[in-house]
């Protein structure tokens, strides 16, 4: 490495990224501690051993507090003004099972060593290198941060005039003081609490976001985003506002996860992707028309709705559908048949099934197919652990053309006889098209349709 160019190691050592690979490289050499001030890129993360390790009684009083790292690691790379670049801040939290009997995880932690959103704190390490920043990354300690509402935001607008990106993630947020940053692109709020119940303050003061995920952001009450130049945003909404309202003329792709809102609007007429994820949909839900919106996934209790939430989407090709799984064997959702799927979406020709799809979908009997309908190429279908109706495969099957792939995904859980008697009736019944096979089995994470699968040629 010595015989690179310097320019060369100080990229080398930007990608690096992490705070202790680049301590690890300062003690190395000179050079090295030398052209480590003009990094562009540093991540420091309070590790889950060192977290337990500071609450330790032996060893409280010998470990050096992360903020006070934090604080000594900026000032030097402040040496060479305006190089930094990009900076992330985090702590890990602790696994309930390794953290010791006496720290309550779940609780409010009284210290303050790992409140990293605190305005004091962010009052004395942003100064040295805000002027050269565009990407800001905080990951607060939420038993920190809970209960104490931060004016952080107003700290990073005063600070970081050229910031493009930001993220935060497991605070108490308030929006007083907030200044417009105009330059702001990027925006991600993930486990936050906001006390700006109607998100005015955020398009205010962020009108050139192209690209805003609010994940878990609770306190709002009727959140409205109205932003011009937003082209992507991802919306998962943690409690039961009143209502949800999106306004963006430019946006093309939208993901929104709700329970029940009592009034939806989403007004984007650009749209070309939107993933809706919601439980129960009553209320007022007013979808403007989506002229070039052509992929759709959607997972609802109430799939019959489909076409009342979409008419007028011609030019659909790629849709997925997911169903609720009740565990009120009461519970009845409504029905919905393959024909109004075709019908809703006449282009459609690529369809994917979940199992909860699957479950809510009825027989359509009919004498004749008009060949009109004949649309889907591929087709994808997540079985339920149950015997296989194969009249109800044939209904599906009448609104694919001959040539078209067909992807059947078994569960796990399946018995050996369910998984044999489905491949052997499908294939006897059926042997005009591709059959392709597969296992698939739930994702640990509850994302939507985040169902892990391998097809099996």
């Amino acid at each position: 490495m010595e015989n690179l160019p310097l320019p060369i190691l100080v990229e080398i050592l930007s990608r690096l990224g992490d705070s202790t690979d680049l301590a690890r490289c300062r003690l190395a050499s000179r050079t090295l501690r030398f052209l480590s001030c003009d990094v562009r890129s540093i991540s420091v993360v309070c590790s889950r051993e060192r977290f337990l390790r500071s609450r330790a009684p032996a060893t409280r009083d010998f470990i050096i507090p992360f903020r006070t790292l934090v604080l000594n690691l900026l000032s030097f790379l402040s040496g060479s003004e305006g190089a930094l670049r990009s900076l992330s801040i985090s702590a890990e939290v602790p696994d309930a099972a390794g953290a010791d009997e006496e720290e309550d995880d779940v609780g409010f932690d009284d210290a303050d060593d790992l409140h990293l959103t605190s305005a004091d704190f962010l009052s004395q390490c942003l100064p040295s290198v805000a002027l050269g920043l565009t990407s800001l990354s905080i990951g607060d300690y939420w038993c920190q941060a809970c209960w104490r509402p931060s004016t952080a935001l107003q700290v990073i607008s005063e600070q970081c005039c050229n910031l493009l990106n930001l993220e935060m993630k497991n605070a108490s947020l308030s929006v007083d003081g907030l200044k417009p940053m105009p330059k702001l692109t990027n925006l991600r709020l993930e486990f936050i609490r906001l006390d700006d119940e109607d998100l005015d303050k955020v398009n205010e003061s962020f009108p050139s976001l192209k690209i805003l995920k609010l994940i878990g952001v609770g306190g709002l009450r009727k959140p409205t985003i109205s932003l011009p130049h937003l082209r992507i945003c991802h919306w998962t909404v943690s409690n039961f506002p009143l209502c949800l309202a999106v306004h963006a003329p430019n946006l093309v792709e939208l993901k929104l996860e709700c329970v029940e809102p009592k009034y939806l609007v989403l007004e984007a007429p650009l749209l070309s992707q939107i993933n809706l994820k919601i439980k129960k949909p009553g209320g007022l839900i007013k979808v403007h028309s989506f002229p070039y919106l052509n992929s759709i996934k959607l997972k609802t209790s109430d799939l019959k709705g489909i076409k009342r939430l979409f008419e007028g989407c011609k030019a659909v090709t790629k849709l997925e559908l997911e169903g609720f799984q009740s565990s009120n064997a009461n519970e009845s959702f409504g029905k919905f048949t393959a024909l109004d799927i075709v019908s809703t979406f006449p282009n459609v020709d690529e369809l994917k099934l979940g199992p909860g799809a699957w479950t809510q979908l009825e027989n359509y009997v009919s004498s004749s197919i008009s060949s009109q309908w004949r649309k889907l190429k591929r087709l994808s279908i997540k079985l339920p652990p149950v015997d296989l109706d194969i009249e109800l495969v044939s209904s599906v099957l009448n609104f694919c053309m001959p040539s078209c792939e067909v992807a059947v995904l078994i569960h796990k859980d399946s018995s050996d006889s369910i998984k044999n008697r489905t491949i052997g009736r499908c294939r006897s019944h059926f042997p005009i098209f591709k059959w392709k096979w597969g296992i698939w089995k739930e994702s640990c994470v509850d994302n939507f349709m985040d169902l892990h699968y391998e097809i099996n040629f």
